[in-house]
């Protein structure tokens, strides 16, 4: 019940579930949790996993899960033999093309990894699907099953899966046994950011990066939440919290808030679906509103950030970018600076700027009375014969000591 603070350690009480019968040097959860397998030692055993009770066991180097069944999974026991299981029973042995398998990775399709590519076949045919030239440490699918994200060394790339097409080609026996499924996958972006652990948030990629940043990319931009001070890994986003766990070497767990709100108005705005957007916006807190209008302006939706920022400058900068006139002046009236301030006055003059590039003389004036420029006033009185204005302004000027206006 108490108040979760960012990067603090979490109290959490520790169960004994019982003793694995192998040295563990790998875990995974299925697609719906109820069980769990431990890798270790070119074996690996399946158990329930809140009891820890034994399920399936056999021999792998390489064991993966299945998005799609509960009981769906395939294993790798040599550099050449790849067995898919359906509901814990040997169903197939994939044909592979490639010279030698060294790695597997579950998910919506299985991905069997080669020295210099990764190989996608489906679940359930075993048909090949599509070869991408590139040699993944790590794959992460997001929960519809549209977008994957393939790890790599020094960068990250998202990909676009087209399922439609795939569940097409198979069911109608189209699928080219060299080249797969054309249109399968399609790159999306290229991310020059080191991995350590990830999670797909909708349509957002939550990561730890390898230089110890909490970020998530979405839409082309990567947003950085918090700057960790030490390694840690991603246990997961928790929605009913609004937080995600991470966990470092010594066990200990911590958690950062993350509106999963502003994850869902972030992946409207990709989708340029307004309508969707603005439903989603009540629901943000104001607090949230400055980051969320960043987000807009970064992706090019200028008006909507104007509509949703509550920060006056920002206003203000995105007002004259728009050439707002008038939004920009409302904004410049809510401003509670110091008026003798050069910060202040330079607002004023931009503005001022403005209105004289579109023959706005009245608002023209106002601004440079309020940025007190003198030989503004000047031109203006000039060219507009305002005698009256020109007594005035030979006043200010002298009692400020430009002799040269007076």
């Amino acid at each position: 019940d108490a108040e979760l603070v960012d990067g603090e350690k979490l109290p959490i009480s520790l169960r004994d579930l019982g003793a694995c019968e192998l040295y563990p040097q790998n875990l995974q959860h299925n697609s719906n949790g109820q069980f769990v397998v431990v890798c270790g030692d070119g074996e690996y055993i399946i158990y329930t996993s809140q009891a820890l009770r034994n399920k399936a066991f056999g021999s792998a180097l390489d064991f993966c899960w299945s998005a799609l069944g509960t009981g769906d999974f395939a294993v790798r026991e040599s550099i050449s033999r790849v067995k898919l299981f359906k509901n814990f029973k040997e169903q197939r042995q994939l044909t592979l093309p490639m010279s030698s398998a060294e790695g597997l990775f579950g998910g919506h399709c299985l991905g069997v990894r080669g020295s210099d590519s990764i190989v996608f076949f489906d679940w359930d045919t075993g048909d090949f699907i599509r070869k991408i030239d590139v040699s993944p440490d790590s794959v992460y699918w997001n929960e519809g099953g549209d977008a994957v994200v393939l790890v790599c060394v020094d960068s990250f790339y998202v990909l676009r899966f087209d399922r439609d097409t795939v569940i097409n080609a198979v069911e109608t026996g189209s699928v080219d046994p060299e080249e797969g499924v054309e249109g399968s996958f399609e790159l999306q972006s290229s991310v020059g950011d080191v991995v350590g652990t990830g999670q797909w948030v909708g349509d957002c990629f939550l990561y730890v990066s390898a230089s110890n940043k909490l970020s998530y990319f979405v839409g082309g931009e990567v947003m950085t939440l918090s700057h960790l001070d030490q390694p840690m890994y991603l246990l997961g986003f928790v929605p009913k919290e609004d937080r995600v766990f991470l966990v470092n070497n010594g066990y200990q767990v911590c958690s950062f808030k993350l509106l999963l709100s502003v994850l869902n108005y972030q992946t409207a705005v990709v989708r340029k679906d307004f309508d969707t957007a603005n439903a989603l916006l009540p629901a943000i807190p104001a607090s949230e509103h400055n980051a969320v209008a960043r987000f807009l302006e970064s992706q090019g939706f200028k008006q909507e950030a104007l509509s949703v920022s509550t920060d006056p400058d920002h206003k203000l900068e995105l007002a004259i970018d728009l050439r707002d006139m008038q939004a920009a002046h409302e904004c410049l009236l809510t401003l509670e600076e110091d008026v003798e301030s050069i910060e202040y006055q330079n607002k004023w003059r931009r503005l001022g700027d403005l209105a004289l590039s579109h023959g706005d003389v009245a608002l023209a004036k106002i601004c440079a009375l309020k940025s007190n420029d003198l030989s503004g006033l000047l031109l203006l009185h000039s060219c507009a014969g305002d005698r009256d204005g020109m007594l005035e302004l030979a006043e200010s000027a002298r009692k400020a000591g430009r002799s040269n206006v007076a």
